[in-house]
């Protein structure tokens, strides 16, 4: 008889030849996207320089040609198209000032803030012993300015600046798209839209929250994203989520270590990422951003001092447990995900955008994920806003 392979080898050639499908359908899909791109900006090309000879022409009317009505159209036309051309132009230079002036903002405003923290060391400097507070100072310093101790190269606010600057494009290119599905359905006035590529998903969920304002609402979900004990209560009690703070690079930027588990499942996902809040034209909005854990030199393993005196105890009552405990996998994921504050314009509250993008293997992965974002956002609103409803006795 033929001996079968044991099912572990099994399910792990099964796995290997559906990550090498996945593989080349991605490196497929973004080569046509590549393609895609190059015809793009071959047509444009190509359109421009057939506007300016139209434009260089001399309007000749020849026997036999259009009607003089129609030839006015046309001009008009061949008009509206390069002053379309020249405003799209335009639009892109001030949006790349905008962002320059946004930078500039935000550096001076953290140099204020450091100059004001330095007179303040200063006058404690002068009241209190030096040697003690020299010693506060310098562990405060390290505390904001370099990552935990695990070896990992320190993110600066250029290094930010350069990870948010795309990502606040896409955000802007996704909600300004027309190919998204809008459902009228809404969900304790939850609306949302989503944009299904291959196995990207794109999503935003939006409601009004009323007599509050973009930047008190603002504030109220940064607290409560950057915050491990409440970010851990967004998630279902069955998903086993941390969030570890690795760097604080100024009061607006800060890089964490989220882990995420499944019920049942053998593998931890782990996702080093950026949060970035700033303001926009519209109100306020925070990405959060997956960096390059390979990159940066870090190897996902949370080594504080803190967590090693918490755990101490517990290692010395269960050394011989721990021997045998089995250690799950690690699997690195991408996160983007993004929130947005905008004041109604007759001043009666302030819509909110929930939204991101995520890659789904399966229907049932999509299902979970999508389900999981709803009840993200219903946490969310009962710790920002108040509880959606409320029993009466």
């Amino acid at each position: 008889m033929r001996s079968r392979p044991p099912r572990g080898i099994a399910a792990e050639a099964e796995a290997e030849a559906e990550r090498k499908l996945k593989h080349r359908q991605l490196v497929k899909r973004a080569y046509y996207q590549k393609l895609v791109r190059s015809k793009e900006r071959a047509l444009t090309a190509q359109h421009s320089a057939l506007l300016r000879r139209v434009q260089q022409q001399p309007s000749v009317q020849p026997a036999g040609g259009p009607l003089p009505s129609v030839r006015v159209l046309h001009d008009q036309y061949v008009q509206l198209t390069s002053e379309k051309e020249r405003h799209a132009r335009e639009n892109m230079a001030l949006h790349r000032r905008c962002l320059e002036q946004a930078t500039f903002q935000k550096k001076l405003g953290a140099a204020s803030v450091a100059e004001a923290r330095e007179r303040q060391r200063e006058s404690a400097l002068a009241s209190e012993g030096a040697g003690e507070t020299s010693q506060d100072s310098e562990s405060d310093s390290v505390a904001h300015c370099e990552p935990l101790d695990l070896g990992m190269t320190p993110m600066t606010d250029d290094a930010c600046f350069e990870v948010i600057r795309p990502a606040y494009a896409e955000v802007r290119s996704f909600r300004t798209s027309r190919g998204l599905y809008t459902s009228n359905a809404q969900v304790f006035g939850w609306t949302h839209r989503y944009c299904l590529d291959g196995t990207k998903l794109q999503y935003s969920i939006c409601k009004v929250f009323p007599s509050l304002t973009a930047r008190e609402l603002s504030g109220r979900g940064w607290t409560i994203m950057t915050t491990e004990s409440s970010y851990r209560a967004l998630h279902s009690r069955g998903m086993t989520s941390r969030l570890h703070s690795i760097q604080t690079v100024n009061e607006d930027n800060r890089v964490f270590c989220r882990e995420l588990q499944r019920p049942g499942q053998d593998a931890v996902m782990k996702t080093l990422l950026l949060a970035s809040r700033f303001q926009t034209e519209d109100g306020y909005m925070t990405i959060y951003r997956s960096l390059d854990h390979t990159k940066l030199g870090f190897s996902g393993s949370i080594n504080s001092n803190s967590q090693s005196h918490s755990h101490s105890s517990k290692s010395s009552q269960n050394s011989t447990s721990e021997h045998t405990t089995f250690e799950p996998r690690v699997l690195w994921l991408d996160m983007f995900a993004w929130t947005s504050f905008e004041d109604q314009r007759d001043g009666s509250g302030v819509e909110f955008h929930f939204g991101g993008e995520m890659q789904h293997f399966s229907t049932d992965n999509a299902r979970f994920w999508m389900l999981e974002v709803l009840l993200m956002a219903l946490r969310w609103e009962n710790r920002a806003v108040g509880p959606t409803f409320t029993l009466q006795g």
